[in-house]
């Protein structure tokens, strides 16, 4: 779901970029608003409709776990084509951004004209979410109103957190880099640089806060339990400054660490995965969440999503004629094509983040079922057999989870699979790691090619 709200969220800016905006008439301006209105209502509208009619069609609580699932699903691929259609209408049908850049001017503050664009999006999305969580069976039919919508809008509210932590903020951080850029252009190198650096610093700093800010959390009741999580970070050598327990109502399980920086990083477990896994398997899912900090999985990942930003920004630092499709069409092909290099090193990332973060998820795995002592590391079958029993305890716990591979997760089938063939054999897991370092060398020299390559243009 993380992946088809960041691709939303990506063409509609990426749309209201390419064909500008114009200031609106006045007798137009309350129109623009009230289509704009009008989708924002829509989307949310058909969510009620659909559960009404499937409600008096198949009563999703007489029938089977399977065949309500399968509903379900259909339900949701639908309307997330309904939203699809919806969100790019708001740009290249009602042209939003022609109030929003070109009459309110808001482009002339960073972030600001991006928030209003996506408002509608966003509002829709949310309130079809409050629907929807009746088909999750969690709300109560003998509730009152009142009492349901509070606990539907509370689903939905850890809906949104997983989606700002996955999607929202590193979206938000990327705009603003490109937005920052046309104040940095007057900067000479060494200015930029340090300029871009506090940015980053700021930005590594601020989500872990963010996180404490937007997200219900609690503190360890079991301070022994704590203690033992945090030896392994300590053993690791990996600071940790704090830990906290996710409350998403038993929705979720999960954990992350968050934070770059070691002052402000912490581990976060859900509350569902705190209730539910023994404590030898939490412990084994917290050895493989300090196996992607020591690994600098993280830092990793972070250049891999910033960096290709950081080059289209300065690609395009000189200016983009906007809107790109006016004029002949051989004008606006011309227009296009300058951003062939772009596409080809989008293309490049799209290929080679899937690849290298399921690789990171397998080193992770192993990291997480070895004992790191002072002579190195060693298989240690207590904490492979730990890890399996919480991978087969997770994919038990949501349908499809078991052979689903996400954009930056392999399927736990696979990773299942990898840890039972490097048990079999130690010596196969030194030459996992030298394969693949070297291929992770090879990915990131491709991709420091390509960023040159767009630099001298």
């Amino acid at each position: 779901m993380n992946l088809i709200v960041a691709a939303v969220i990506v063409l509609t800016l990426l749309g209201s970029e390419l064909i500008g905006a114009t200031p609106v008439k006045n007798e137009q301006l309350w129109l623009t608003i009230f289509m704009v209105g009008v989708l924002a209502v829509l989307v949310p509208g058909l969510a009620i409709f659909q559960t009404y009619f499937v409600s008096l069609q198949i009563p999703l609580n007489r029938i089977e776990a399977k065949q309500r699932n399968q509903v379900i699903a259909r339900l949701s691929a639908c309307h997330s084509a309904v939203w699809l259609s919806a969100s790019l209408a708001t740009v290249w049908a009602i042209r939003w951004q022609d109030v929003v850049r070109g009459t309110w001017q808001l482009d002339r503050w960073p972030l600001l004209d991006e928030l209003f664009i996506l408002l509608p999006i966003v509002f829709s999305l949310f309130t079809s979410w409050i629907i929807f969580s009746d088909l999750t069976g969690k709300i109560s039919k003998s509730d009152s109103l009142c009492l349901s919508m509070k606990r539907k809008t509370e689903i939905a509210f850890i809906r949104f957190q997983s989606c700002l932590l996955f999607v929202i903020f590193p979206t938000v951080t990327i705009i603003f880099i490109r937005d920052l850029e046309p104040y940095l252009s007057n900067l000479n190198a060494f200015e930029r640089s340090a300029s871009l650096a506090a940015i980053l610093l700021a930005l590594a700093a601020g989500l872990p806060l963010l996180l404490l800010t937007a997200c219900s959390h609690t503190k360890f009741n079991d301070q022994v339990f704590e203690n033992q999580i945090k030896s392994i970070f300590i053993q690791n050598r990996v600071p940790l400054r704090r830990l906290r327990i996710w409350r998403t109502g038993n929705q979720i399980a999960n954990a992350a660490v968050v934070g770059l920086i070691p002052r402000y990083r912490m581990l976060i477990l859900s509350d569902k995965l705190m209730d539910l896994f023994p404590r030898n398997e939490v412990l084994a899912i917290a050895r493989h969440e300090a196996g992607h900090v020591r690994l600098w999985h993280t830092f990793t990942r972070l250049c891999f999503i910033t960096l290709p930003v950081l080059a289209i920004a300065q690609t395009q630092s000189t200016g983009l004629a906007t809107p790109v499709f006016d004029g002949s069409p051989l004008e606006w092909l011309g227009e296009v094509s300058t951003l062939v290099p772009i596409g080809i090193y989008l293309a490049f990332l799209l290929i080679s983040l899937p690849w290298i973060s399921h690789q990171m998820e397998y080193e992770a795995d192993i990291f997480a079922c070895q004992t790191q002592g002072p002579h190195g590391a060693a298989p240690d079958s207590n904490y492979t057999n730990d890890l399996k029993n919480a991978l087969l305890r997770l994919a038990a716990l949501g349908r499809g989870y078991y052979e689903k591979q996400t954009l930056l997760h392999p399927s736990l089938k696979q990773r299942i699979e990898l840890i039972e063939k490097l048990e079999s054999n130690s010596k196969k897991i030194n030459q996992f790691k030298r394969s693949f370092s070297r291929r992770r060398y090879l990915v990131l020299a491709c991709f420091t090619a390509i960023w040159i390559s767009l630099s001298l243009r």
